[in-house]
């Protein structure tokens, strides 16, 4: 008698049936989040939209931050991807793999959890907000929402507390440098770890501000007369 050979794949569909409702609640606590309430930093009394900035101030975070910020559709779907993928392979979250849409997203909307729910929720929220929002609506929300150090949350007091300069073109403070556009594009990843006050001293922080300048010097952001002017300042 011939026994009847079992078909798998009903057991197939249960681990793909789990998974895209995990996805699919994910996706609906992204769409819960009120992209609107960007607007509210237009309201900030320091905010200063990218277009008032000299270009070299937003070119310093784009250099060290997010060189395809002006070419992408707000997700690195690599860098993401394999930011995930070392997330499952060693049962705990990474970091990395985060345009500058995704950070504004995690910054503004989520808290600083390293986990594949808050990645999965910040990829929904960065599409929504990069189909709502103009690239240079973007550069200005995320310039004043991340953490320069000493409780400054705002590239502008940043600019007027740690230079005592403005990044308004038309500002009544001198305005900001390219080395002090570099220098605080420099220290966002970990402003805790850098003493912008005593730049001279801070080695690490002269190391990396040095490796933004030549980013934007071989991204073509800078002229070599900018960034030779702005290396000599160093030290």
């Amino acid at each position: 008698m011939r026994r009847k050979r079992g078909c798998g794949c009903s057991f197939l569909m249960i681990p793909i049936l789990i998974l895209g409702l995990i996805l699919g609640f994910y996706f609906y606590q992204g769409m819960k989040v009120n992209i609107d309430e960007l607007q509210d930093i237009n309201n900030k009394e320091t905010f200063v939209a990218v277009s008032d900035m000299p270009d070299y101030v937003k070119n310093a975070f784009i250099a060290i931050e997010d060189k395809r910020f002006y070419n992408h559709d707000g997700v690195d779907w690599f860098g993401t991807g394999r930011a995930i993928f070392v997330s499952l392979k060693n049962g705990e979250a990474s970091q990395g793999g985060s345009t500058i849409t995704q950070q504004l997203a995690k910054n503004y909307y989520f808290n600083n959890e390293r986990s594949i729910s808050r990645k999965l929720k910040e990829i929904v929220v960065a599409k929504r907000i990069e189909n709502n929002y103009s690239k240079d609506e973007i550069l200005s929300y995320y310039l004043s929402s991340i953490y320069f150090g000493d409780n400054i949350y705002n590239i502008e007091d940043a600019a007027n507390h740690y230079f005592s300069t403005t990044t308004y073109t038309n500002g009544y403070l001198p305005q900001i440098t390219v080395l002090q556009s570099a220098i605080l594009a420099s220290t966002i990843n970990a402003p805790s770890n850098y003493d912008v006050d005593n730049f001279q001293m801070d080695t690490a922080l002269q190391s990396r501000t040095k490796r933004t300048l030549t980013k934007m010097f071989d991204q073509q952001l800078i002229t070599e007369a900018q960034y030779n002017e702005a290396v000599a300042g160093l030290g």
